[in-house]
């Protein structure tokens, strides 16, 4: 969503331009350009793609539309050459989105190429909410389907197939072979793995101050300030440039935060629930998020959101 907000920081190098072509749907739209994923002053990154909005992406008379799209992303990083490419479907509604095609990434550290190809049916992201049917199983969000991944290396190869359920938090892999350089396949038996995030870290890996750089549909940008104290085991208190409130840990999770505050004037007020995920580095976190109107002409309506938030 930082790329579909064009003119902003947040887009960066991607250009986003109105696709003409006929027969195209309407609020059809193309995207190009470089980008910097990691915030380190390179763009190592190239995106390309199509999206095509439900509706008015500009609208926010009514609920966002929700789009849907396909891009190709290509991730070269200096000294080390390529790295990442990936050419994926995508879906996005407010409560959901789904994705499928594949993606490929190289280890120069290890010489492994680990390939992930969806089983013939997207993959369906939501937030985890703790609520049955959306349980963490991906640090701070809940995974339904079912991707091949493939781990190719000087020794062999790892195949397998990962299947999500929203209401576990665990993922069966099943078909699991091994297959050495000469040819000779080893069968694997099944096995179940459960993905948590900073499993060797403490929720007070949050304490610290962040700017809140975000962006949504229907379009809207900005950033703020927040600083994340700890009252709890598994609790946070944010303070968001003088107004209060707070998350909770998922899980097992504790770099995964889930909470919501409430924000707006009278007639514009709107709930705003999020999922927050730490960086590996601890240099900052991601967010996605949704929120709905409770009071005033728009109310039952929203959007979504995502974030990226830097430690100061």
């Amino acid at each position: 969503m930082f790329i579909l907000n064009p003119g902003t920081a947040l887009a960066q190098g991607i250009v986003l331009t109105p696709d003409s072509t006929p027969g195209v749907p309407p609020n059809t739209f193309t995207f190009t350009g470089p980008y910097d994923g990691n915030e380190d002053g390179f763009n190592e990154t190239t995106l390309s793609g199509r999206v095509t909005f439900n509706g008015d992406p500009d609208n926010f008379a009514v609920d966002w539309p929700g789009f849907t799209g396909q891009t190709t992303t290509d991730v070269n990083i200096p000294v080390l050459g390529h790295m990442y490419h990936s050419s994926l479907n995508f879906t996005m509604t407010s409560s959901s989105h789904q994705m499928s095609g594949t993606g490929t990434f190289f280890n120069p550290l290890t010489g492994n190429t680990t390939s992930m190809t969806d089983s013939g049916t997207p993959l369906v992201i939501r937030p985890a909410t703790r609520a049955a049917g959306a349980v963490s199983n991906a640090c701070g969000y809940s995974l339904d389907g079912q991707m091949v991944i493939e781990v190719a290396g000087p020794t062999g190869t790892l195949q397998g197939t990962w299947t999500f359920s929203g209401n576990s938090a665990q993922a069966a892999v099943t078909g699991r072979t091994f297959t050495d350089t000469a040819g000779v396949v080893t069968p694997l038996p099944n096995t179940t793995v459960e993905s948590q995030c900073g499993g060797t870290g403490t929720i007070n890996d949050w304490v610290g101050t962040y700017e809140v750089r975000w962006a949504c549909l229907p379009r809207e940008s900005g950033s703020h300030t927040v600083t994340i104290t700890v009252t709890g085991p598994d609790t946070v208190n944010i303070d968001d440039e003088g107004e209060f409130y707070t998350a909770r840990t998922i899980g097992g999770n504790p770099h995964a935060l889930r909470g919501f505050f409430i924000d707006g004037p009278t007639g514009f007020q709107y709930r705003e629930d999020f999922n927050w995920t730490m960086q590996k580095n601890l240099s900052g976190f991601a967010q996605t998020s949704q929120y709905v109107y409770t009071d005033g002409a728009q109310i039952g309506n929203g959007g979504v959101c995502v974030a990226s938030a830097p430690r100061l």
